[in-house]
């Protein structure tokens, strides 16, 4: 029977002692590795299992948590010991990991990184449900990032679309996204009027089932043009989601609807600037924009829709 156990001053060296295969040896950091992983990231509240089966311990495991939006799991070390595997261990230490974490449930999801010429490994994460986010990490660009996601389905909600943005649904957002980044406005009428009088402005705005503003997104087509070639993007201008809805795929549902509204208008390209969330927009296919700057040194960050 395969079971998680804590690593203690009674076991560690066998944790220390666990080896794998030598083409899996560059896969995985070494079992010592893994122990100092698990005290380097403390503040994270990592995790190190023992995996055993009643008699040895035969793998190892590190979870972390990661904050940084989109907020999962980050499962950063999964071995089993090459006299233990193919013997279906891996499988189901990697669901009892599951179990653990979805008790807990302080994220919706998992992550972990598996490099795209781990066969065995892709092959077991994505059997027990782990899905390709299609994200690729600059850092680690010969790996795929897959996703286990507990809760499929977002909470009841409604989406409205608004275009006037002296609607008081709109402006009770957009105060309270302003109130959390800590900005004061005096002229909040003077700020709406001037959204009105820019034109083109659009935004989503989701609420609960409960009448609870969950987030909303603020857009607006923008033309870019020189004395030959032309194209309009349509540029994300604010994006927010109360900080009690994160986490639980109302981000990615925004963005969404933004992106559904550009190519049903004809628009293909999507534009943005971010100082807080690289990492969210490049898991939904946003790159840097090389050789473009914003004005106010924000990264911009394009996607070609189609």
């Amino acid at each position: 029977m395969i079971k998680l156990v804590d690593v203690t001053e009674q076991n560690w060296l066998d944790v220390v002692s666990l080896s794998v295969h030598e083409k899996q040896k560059k896969f995985l950091d070494k079992p010592i590795g893994i122990l100092a992983r698990g005290y380097i990231y403390r503040s994270c509240n990592v995790r190190v299992f023992g995996i055993s089966n009643d008699e040895h311990i035969i793998g190892v495991a590190l979870v972390k948590n990661m904050d940084e939006e989109p907020s999962c799991y980050d499962l950063q070390q999964f071995m089993i010991d090459q006299r233990f595997q193919n013997k279906g261990y891996g499988t189901e230490a990697l669901r009892l990991i599951l179990s653990v974490l979805s008790k807990e449930r302080k994220y919706d999801q998992v992550e972990v990184c598996v490099n795209k010429n781990a066969a065995a490994a892709l092959w077991m994460y994505k059997k027990v449900g782990f899905e390709d986010t299609g994200y690729i990490d600059e850092s680690v660009p010969d790996c795929c990032n897959l996703m286990y996601n507990f809760r499929k389905d977002i909470p009841p909600h409604s989406d409205i679309i608004i275009s006037d943005f002296s609607n008081s649904l709109f402006q009770t957002a957009f105060k309270q996204y302003f109130s959390e980044l800590g900005y004061k406005i005096r002229d909040w009428d003077g700020l709406f009027k001037e959204m009105n009088d820019d034109g083109d402005n659009v935004a989503f705005v989701r609420t609960s089932i409960e009448g609870k503003i969950i987030g909303f997104i603020q857009f607006r087509p923008v033309k870019f043009s020189s004395w030959f070639f032309e194209e309009t993007c349509g540029f994300i201008r604010e994006f927010w989601v109360a900080e009690e809805f994160r986490n639980k795929n109302h981000g990615t549902a925004l963005i969404s609807l933004a992106e559904k509204y550009f190519i049903d208008n004809g628009i293909y390209t999507s534009i943005l600037t971010t100082d807080t969330a690289a990492r969210f927009y490049k898991r939904h296919g946003y790159v840097n924009a090389l050789g473009c700057k914003a004005k106010n040194q924000d990264e911009v960050f394009i996607k070609r829709l189609k």
